[in-house]
């Protein structure tokens, strides 16, 4: 069975599980008055001036979300997703879900998107910039950070949201779960996470800690990481001009990895059109003859096209300092593109 007709099956299924649930906590509503869908797709053009890519259209991804109230405490979301250049197929990226113990305390069951820092937990949809920094996702070709394979994974998460009207308590986040991305795990040992976010009128900052191991051609490695973030929003604290900034640290596949970025932002007055300037650095050390560094600004133009669409342009020029050979490249080379984004997003 293909994978396109085995996700029309599970849609099948969800809805008619809404039929014979619609009586139970919901009664008066049909299964189709609680169910909505939402996703966007992003498809750019480089124009990449280095050596380490070609000029190209790329579908970079694809996400459409199902979710609904199953009954008075119970929502259900699953989301269908194609992911990255080189990945053709769409695949069941998030499955969960969300049950309320009461006002404050919920649990998440399930194939869910990570609570890890900022970037990693906020989405691709929202994020200006083309890619999330290195620390954090990267690819095999170009820094693998600590979520190269994607935000989601499988396990059980506590969440605990503010008492209403406190001013500094965080919505409290724990976790345990395979920590194999999308995949089911490679041995009995099992990650662990704990998360504190603060939401302010002003942005939002945090905390986030992981700690497990990761199994891969049979070969198992630390894969633990912490994580600090800090995020003005614009027209909140100094008018038009937004910053955020984020740093992780930890290890991965036997490398010790850590990397930060800084990132400005200005929203035109009276307008939705937002530009912004990033700098990143990222760094990976197997051993002292095997390490790699880069460095590199991001520069780019956000203008909301219409109320569902974005169009941005973005230049990226980095560099890569590499000795010996790690996560499989060796050399140096740089990171030169010029791109065209347009993100379509429907609700």
């Amino acid at each position: 069975m293909s994978r396109t007709l085995t996700c029309m099956v599970v849609i099948t299924m969800l809805l008619t599980m809404g039929i014979a649930l619609a009586q139970e906590g919901l009664e008066g509503q049909c299964w189709y008055d609680r169910i909505c869908m939402n996703g966007y797709f992003r498809i750019r053009y480089m124009d990449v001036n280095s050596d380490s890519g070609f000029d190209n259209f790329d579908l970079r991804d694809l996400y459409l979300t199902f979710q609904g109230d199953i009954d008075d405490r119970t929502r259900g979301i699953i989301t269908f997703a194609r992911v990255g250049p080189n990945d053709p197929d769409i695949t069941i990226y998030n499955l969960f879900a969300d049950y309320s113990l009461g006002e404050q305390w919920k649990i998440q069951m399930g194939q869910t998107p990570t609570w890890f820092g900022l970037e990693a937990w906020e989405g691709s949809s929202v994020r200006l910039p083309f890619e999330r920094a290195k620390i954090l996702e990267g690819t095999a070709q170009n820094g693998l950070g600590f979520f190269w394979q994607g935000a989601s994974d499988r396990g059980v998460w506590l969440r605990r949201m503010p008492t209403a009207g406190s001013e500094w308590e965080p919505m409290f986040i724990a976790g345990v779960y395979n920590g194999q991305f999308r995949a089911d795990d490679a041995n009995d040992d099992k990650n662990f996470d704990i998360h504190l976010k603060w939401m302010k009128d002003w942005g939002q900052f945090g905390t986030s800690w992981m700690t497990g191991d990761f199994v891969t051609g049979g070969v198992e490695t630390d894969r633990s990481a912490w994580d600090v973030y800090v995020r003005v929003v614009p027209n909140t604290v100094i008018g038009p001009v937004g910053f955020q900034a984020e740093y992780a640290d930890g290890e991965l596949l036997g490398a010790d990895r850590d990397g930060w970025y800084a990132q400005a932002s200005y929203a035109v007055p009276d307008r939705r059109d937002v530009g912004y300037l990033r700098y990143e650095e990222f760094n990976a050390e197997q051993d002292a003859a095997n390490s790699a560094e880069f460095t590199g600004w991001t520069v780019g133009y956000m203008h909301p096209v219409q109320e569902s669409s974005e169009l941005t342009v973005e230049y990226r020029n980095g560099e890569w300092d590499r000795m010996g050979t790690i996560d499989g490249i060796s050399g140096d080379n740089s990171e030169d593109w010029l791109g065209v984004e347009w993100q379509y997003s429907f609700r």
